[in-house]
């Protein structure tokens, strides 16, 4: 795991579970376009899970790691640019619940 000083972990309600597997194959293909942009405003890793301990819903979850907070505040300008793409692509209903932290401990095993 990068030497993160910023996380922030985002679920994302879908409708339905076609939707939440287009959402996640068009997330990818837009996140794959801004590979660079993300990579170069300090963004450290992505990772992107299948919530399904929460029986009738559908939802995805987005940890995302940054260098720091000058690093947060520069992909936040990007996400706004990546959701307004994503809604015109696939037309979406989606519901975002953002969380953020400092990371105080960071274990490996």
């Amino acid at each position: 795991m990068p030497d993160s000083k910023l996380m922030s972990y985002i679920t994302s309600d879908f409708q339905s579970q076609s939707d939440l597997k287009v959402g996640q194959m068009e997330w990818e293909k837009i996140m794959e376009e801004k590979f660079q942009k993300f990579k170069n405003a300090a963004a450290l890793c992505q990772t992107v899970s299948q919530i399904w301990n929460r029986k009738g819903t559908f939802k995805l979850g987005f940890m995302w790691e940054y260098k720091d907070e000058k690093a947060f505040n520069a992909c936040q300008k990007l996400f706004r640019i990546a959701e307004a793409e994503f809604v015109k692509k696939t037309g979406i209903s989606w519901r975002i619940t953002p969380t953020r932290g400092i990371v105080l401990a960071d274990m490996q095993f």
